[in-house]
């Protein structure tokens, strides 16, 4: 066994919680299974651990090792959230082998290969060579298509780059949430099926090459190329001209802890600020209301969503009451940590890249 694979046997033997982790027998046991089941008379019906996967698929786990997917529930903006709101609700997407794993066990292991590949008793792929290609590059066949005889059984579908992620990145609010059943708390997957990227997978775009390190959505150069950026002055005033860079859902999309931050200020030759403004885009909500008037602001509910799906001009009114003033403004794409519908920019920041900005 060379030195990454041992490695990353290791690491998925650690997420997994395998006895003994420093003897090296124990890395050489989770090997055996796999040697005694490739006859054909138990590829139909055998999965193999994880840990296994790797024996095959050291690569793969190679790149899982470091991606968000692996981190979903130990990286630290979901850490600090879910001391905020320890819930079932949320530990369940952020752990979802809790199914399966004890606990410690799940945790470390974030989402793993059977969150994605195993449904049920099949093991799942894709049936075509989509996701090998890059948004700008013309197809090509995939090293990773050849044919073999693989140890274990593997049913192969159109839809399987798509449907699978559906499982995380599309759902309801909690029950107990007092917003109508049906109210959605994401919503990639509907978001994609009106894009003018419906007939692409989402790995098409968030896996070239099969990487499965899914870094697109922690790369800040991906993150602006996602969308064009045009600005100038009207008098005080700035009008911004979005649109959407070969995006296959609302920009940005995921979780309401992501939004984007429109600024401007006309600012003095001497440094003073005489106007500033800002418009946040995202979804947005406010209290529901009762019949005799009170809010109840455990309900939040949507009324809003102004996230970037097709061309999109914004205007910020400004204005420097005759004086001299250049204008200065920056959008900024944030993930917000602890977020404030009511007064939206004391929200608190986890972390932000700046996609555009300027003086005119």
């Amino acid at each position: 066994m060379n030195s990454r694979r041992m490695s990353i046997v290791l690491a998925l033997s650690f997420a997994l919680g395998l006895a003994s982790l420093g003897c090296p027998g124990s890395v050489t046991d989770t090997r055996k299974p796999l040697a005694r089941r490739d006859a054909l008379d138990t590829r139909e019906t055998w999965i193999p651990s994880e840990a296994e996967c790797v024996e095959c698929h050291d690569e793969v786990a190679t790149q899982w090792a470091s991606s968000r997917h692996h981190a979903a529930f130990t990286n630290v903006d979901f850490q600090r959230s879910f001391a905020r709101e320890p819930t079932p609700f949320c530990r369940n997407c952020h752990a979802p082998a809790l199914a399966r794993l004890p606990e410690a066990e799940a945790e470390a292991l974030g989402v793993g290969c059977f969150e994605c590949h195993v449904d049920g008793d099949r093991l799942l792929a894709s049936d075509s060579a989509e996701s090998s290609e890059s948004p700008h590059e013309a197809p090509h066949e995939s090293p990773h298509e050849a044919p073999h005889e693989a140890p274990h059984a593997l049913t192969r579908t159109a839809d399987f780059a798509t449907d699978t992620c559906g499982r995380c990145h599309e759902f309801e609010f909690p029950r107990g949430s007092w917003r109508p059943r049906g109210t959605m708390m994401q919503t990639t997957m509907v978001e994609h099926a009106a894009s003018s990227f419906a007939d692409r997978s989402c790995a098409g775009c968030h896996m070239p090459e099969r990487d499965h390190g899914f870094g697109s959505t922690r790369d800040d150069a991906a993150i602006r190329r996602a969308l064009r950026v045009v600005a100038r002055r009207e008098g005080d005033g700035l009008v911004v001209e979005l649109e959407p860079n070969a995006v296959g859902h609302a920009f940005p999309t995921g979780d309401l802890f992501r939004r984007l931050e429109l600024h401007a200020e006309l600012v003095t030759p001497e440094g003073q600020t005489l106007a500033e403004t800002t418009r946040y885009l995202g979804r947005h909500f406010e209290p529901r209301r009762h019949l005799d008037g009170r809010l109840n602001h455990a309900a939040q509910q949507p009324v809003r969503d102004d996230r970037i799906r097709a061309p999109t001009t914004i205007r910020l009114e400004l204005d420097a009451k005759g004086r001299e003033a250049t204008l200065v403004w920056w959008l900024d794409y944030e993930r917000v940590d602890h977020r404030d519908n009511h007064f939206p920019e004391r929200s608190t920041i986890a972390s932000e890249v700046r996609l555009a900005g300027g003086r005119l």
